[in-house]
């Protein structure tokens, strides 16, 4: 071999390895970007469930199925499972699928949305499984409100409405409490108080017209109340005993089907009591994450209207 085909020889290796680093760099720098993609996509999933989120499933190609509410119970390095209260069919395994949610980061609320497909589906009557496989990509996502639903009847037990003192701290003791200014029980011919409807940052309060002749003092706008709602979570399940504290945020009067005073309220601290105990521990509440008993018992009553309304 001649100096000048050995130049030629070196220079094509040369070349060759060249480019074989231009790819390999190439591809360590692809692989380092997903792995700080995925990273980013599970810290946002992460801090979603952290928060107790909602995620709006609309599975693609299946009527009913727009709009599912659920909960995300777990995250795994290529899927993620989420619960939903309400039977799913196995039918929709393998639909696309496009999922709305939100989540809290240090700039403020920010809505986000993204596209996956059903892996599998766990049924059961009243709630089901769904396993995602892991998105690849999340895009922001216009905002999705709270659901809001009027509660039935008959899953409401207890009402009572009290108006706070300002000057004072809220109660930490059931023995703090006196009479309330309105209430209903279930087997009440009259209801001084009912919920119109409830959402996990608010809920409206309906007075009739008959209770607002009798109420002690002014309910009007900026005025801050207690509430004590007792309600079965469905005919089947367990009784909550739910208390807020409510700002009052507008008022209005309904002529139909009813005379009736409505106060639209946001929730500012909640608890939930434990059978048998007194003791009220407070968690405070605001408009970007919501109450999370309230959440759940929202999503399943949606479920079932849905159920009942096709």
């Amino acid at each position: 071999m001649t100096g000048i085909q050995l130049f030629f020889v070196v220079a094509i290796l040369l070349a060759a390895l060249g480019g074989t680093l231009v790819i390999v760099r190439g591809r360590l720098q692809s692989m380092r970007h997903e792995a700080r993609r995925a990273n980013l996509i599970r810290d946002m999933l992460e801090r979603a469930q952290e928060q107790n989120e909602i995620f709006d499933l609309n599975i693609q190609g299946t009527q009913g199925s727009k709009g599912l509410p659920a909960m995300l119970v777990r995250i795994r390095p290529d899927s993620l499972e989420l619960e939903v209260l309400a039977y799913v069919s196995r039918e929709s395994i393998d639909h696309a699928v496009e999922v709305y949610f939100r989540a809290t980061l240090k700039d403020g609320q920010s809505f986000f949305k993204f596209r996956s497909h059903i892996r599998d589906i766990q049924s059961r009557r009243q709630k089901s499984t769904i396993v995602l496989s892991m998105p690849h990509d999340i895009d922001a996502g216009q905002k999705r409100h709270f659901i809001r639903v009027t509660p039935p009847k008959d899953l409401v037990r207890v009402i009572g409405v009290w108006q706070l003192d300002e000057t004072k701290p809220i109660p930490r003791n059931t023995s703090e409490i006196g009479t309330p200014l309105l209430h209903y029980k279930s087997g009440m011919k009259t209801e001084q108080v009912r919920v119109a409807d409830i959402s996990a940052t608010g809920m409206a309060l309906s007075f009739p017209a008959e209770s607002l002749d009798v109420k002690p003092v002014d309910l009007d706008k900026g005025s801050q109340l207690l509430c004590l709602i007792i309600y079965q979570v469905n005919k089947d399940d367990r009784i909550v005993t739910f208390w807020c504290t409510c700002n009052v945020l507008n008022t209005r009067m309904r002529q139909d089907p009813e005379t009736a005073l409505i106060l639209g309220t946001e929730f500012t601290n909640w608890a939930v009591l434990e059978p048998g105990k007194a003791e009220i521990n407070w968690f405070h509440s605001t408009t970007k994450s919501g109450v999370a008993p309230i959440t759940q018992w929202v999503m399943q009553m949606d479920m079932q209207q849905r159920k009942f309304t096709g």
